[in-house]
C-alpha cells in the first residue's frame, strides 16, 4: 500500500486498524517528526490534514526511503534465519 494511501486512511479514519506495513509507516512518521511520538492518532490525523502538499511530498519521499531500508533489514534477518549454522 502506498504511503499516501496510509496517510489518507489516518486522515479520514484515524482509529482504523493498521496492518503490519501500515503500522511501520505510522512508526516511521512518528520518528520523522519526534513531536508525534506521544501524539494520539487523532492528533496525527490533524497533523497530516494541516500539511501543505509540498511538505507532504517531502515526507512521503523520506518515509519511502526509510521504509525500504526497514524492509531490507527485515529481509536480511529472515534470510539469515534460513542459513545453516556452522560451528
Amino acid at each position: 500500500m502506498s504511503i499516501v494511501d496510509i496517510f489518507t486512511k489516518l486522515i479520514f479514519d484515524a482509529q482504523s486498524p493498521l496492518n503490519d506495513s501500515e503500522a511501520l509507516i505510522y512508526q516511521l512518521l512518528t520518528h520523522y517528526d519526534e513531536t508525534l511520538l506521544e501524539a494520539s492518532r487523532r492528533d496525527i490525523s490533524e497533523y497530516l490534514r494541516a500539511m501543505a502538499v509540498d511538505e507532504m511530498i517531502k515526507v512521503v519521499a523520506v518515509l519511502k526511503i526509510e521504509y525500504e531500508k526497514q524492509q531490507g533489514l527485515l529481509s536480511a534477518v529472515a534470510s539469515r534465519r534460513d542459513l545453516p549454522v556452522h560451528r
